[in-house]
């Protein structure tokens, strides 16, 4: 089987969309994954790998949103294809880097709804309209194996009839996310340049480190605070596309900085991100263990 293509639904609810009704990037994982992964579940019984201990885990992920108002509490089709691939990178010295990947990609469609506050959960609106796009990578790992142990580089007998690709291009890495476009500015920074913290353990999940939504969620509020900052309206501006590589998971009781620039072309807002462990006298790491691009749009809408 070269690609294994399903279909599902999921029901946005209050937490998911924002006030003018868009569906927020914190809200993509929590939303499309379920359809995917229940697909799966069916078609291949992946529970049984997990048993095993073979997980997929996240390492690449991009989300882009419509602009498109959702009505509340009314089925949402999620449209996806699941390939295998390997990716294998050459090393100075012995045999090169092989792993497996899941790539992922859902299309995402409702029935547009109005961008009216006043509308209450039924704005009407136009059937099938694109919502959003999400796409990913997720790498297959024995967790609970030794180092040196985890990489999995041949498809589990669970997935054995998928036809497995090879990736194409180079192993995406926090620094590919750092390209300024031609006419970006930095904006002013304002009192919240950046936020340090401490992860504990509501960040986390079963795969034992801090939760891939923790970083998005993270981010999206480190956009409010640079807006705020450089003085520009928050209400009238959308996040449109989000794309995040996770370099090094966090655990429960490390320290991080939550730190990105935040540029500015006309109407075009551009954030890139990172998050930095903090050491035991809080200076940050120099290269981000998880780095996120926020890509958002300025309509002058409300301030």
């Amino acid at each position: 089987m070269d690609q294994y293509e399903g279909s599902g639904r999921f029901l946005p609810s209050f937490g998911d969309i924002d006030q003018r009704r868009h569906l927020k990037m914190r809200a993509f994982v929590p939303l499309v994954m379920p359809p995917i992964f229940l697909n799966l579940e069916m078609r291949f019984a992946l529970s049984r790998m997990l048993r095993r201990g073979i997980v997929p885990i996240m390492f690449n992920l991009t989300f882009e949103n419509s602009d498109v108002p959702l009505n509340l509490n009314e089925p949402v089709r999620v449209d996806h294809r699941i390939k295998l691939r390997k990716s294998v990178t050459p090393l100075p010295e012995g045999a090169p880097l092989e792993r497996l990947l899941l790539d992922m990609e859902a299309q995402i469609f409702a029935t547009g709804g109005v961008d009216d506050p006043s509308a209450g959960s039924e704005g009407g609106g136009r059937p099938g309209a694109p919502v959003g796009r999400l796409s990913g990578y997720q790498i297959f790992s024995r967790i609970g194996a030794p180092p040196g142990q985890r990489h999995v580089t041949g498809a589990p007998d669970e997935l054995a009839e998928l036809k497995v690709h090879p990736f194409d291009g180079p192993f995406p890495v926090p620094e590919h996310l750092v390209q300024i476009p031609p006419g970006f500015a930095p904006a002013p920074e304002g009192p919240f340049p950046h936020l340090d913290t401490v992860w504990g353990l509501p960040n986390t999940d079963v795969n034992q480190h801090v939760n891939v939504q923790e970083y998005i969620l993270g981010m999206e509020n480190h956009v409010v605070r640079r807006l705020h900052g450089a003085g520009l309206p928050q209400l009238g501006h959308r996040i449109a596309r989000t794309e995040a590589i996770f370099r090094k998971p966090f655990f429960a009781g490390e320290r991080v900085r939550i730190q990105g620039p935040l540029l500015v072309n006309g109407s075009h807002t551009l954030l890139i991100g990172g998050y930095h462990r903090l050491d035991a006298n809080g200076v940050p790491e120099g290269r981000a263990s998880a780095a996120v691009r926020m890509e958002g749009i300025l309509d002058g809408s409300a301030a």
